[in-house]
């Protein structure tokens, strides 16, 4: 459980990290995969999966970064 705000912060920075190490992993599997289907090196159904594991991945990133972000204070 997270007790101050410092915490909080430097959660945000190691979920923000790690969101985009897997967008950038996401990005090159999009680019390589397809070269290495059509080489013969994988099958189209492992890349596919491969891909929609690492979206996943990439989307619960996401969404714990918009989860955990700390409350704004209100104006009124």
């Amino acid at each position: 459980m997270i007790k101050n705000n410092e915490q909080m912060i430097i959660n945000q920075t190691k979920i923000d990290s790690m969101r985009r190490t897997a967008l950038r992993e996401l990005d090159k599997r999009r680019k390589f995969y397809p070269k290495w289907v059509q080489a013969g090196k994988m099958s189209q159904g492992k890349a596919d999966f491969e891909l929609q594991s690492m979206q996943e991945i990439v989307d619960y990133f996401n969404w714990l970064q918009i989860h955990t972000e700390p409350e704004q204070q209100k104006l009124f």
